[in-house]
């Protein structure tokens, strides 16, 4: 296994155990308070602001910033560089495509509470978005292998790539 891939798998290590922590906290505060019964929308919203927002926006301000890496990208000494102009709109595309599956998955997980409340079986598409996004990040882990750490199938779409610095 390359360097390259070896640290850009333990800083994202590193990136979850922040997300963890954060995790943990919004579950402390949540679990302390009386929140009404969600549906399913609402749930999703609730969770995007709450959990996927803040942690798309950690990724990708650290990875606009000067140093184009998020914490565990620093400790690991590797960063993110574009090929073209728009710096910005590139990082900015590239975070999109790699949490969209986790909001999909989460989706998934809100629809899923809502039709085993009703005492329903969970229709196809369900399923689909369940299981779709671990099938991409699972390609997302493949491909990062395949190019040798240096880009993902997502970082190739929006024309990024992974340096050591």
């Amino acid at each position: 296994m390359s360097r390259l891939i070896l640290k850009r798998f333990l800083a994202f290590g590193l990136d979850y155990l922040i997300i963890i922590a954060y995790g943990g906290v919004l579950y402390g505060i949540t679990t302390t308070m009386e929140v009404p019964g969600l549906s399913p929308l609402e749930g999703q919203l609730v969770g995007f602001i709450g959990l996927t927002l803040p942690v798309f926006l950690y990724f990708y301000l650290m990875e606009k910033s000067s140093s184009a890496a998020t914490l565990g990208k620093r400790v690991m000494n590797i960063s993110v560089q574009t090929y073209t102009e728009n710096n910005c709109m590139r990082i900015f595309f590239r975070n999109i495509l790699k949490f969209l599956p986790w909001e999909i998955a989460h989706l998934g997980v809100h629809w899923m509470i809502y039709y085993s409340g009703i005492d329903r079986a969970a229709p196809i598409w369900l399923w689909i978005a369940l299981i779709l996004p671990q099938i991409i990040v699972l390609g997302y882990f493949l491909s990062i292998v395949l190019y040798k750490g240096e880009s993902s199938f997502y970082d190739k779409i929006a024309n990024t790539r992974v340096v050591l610095s």
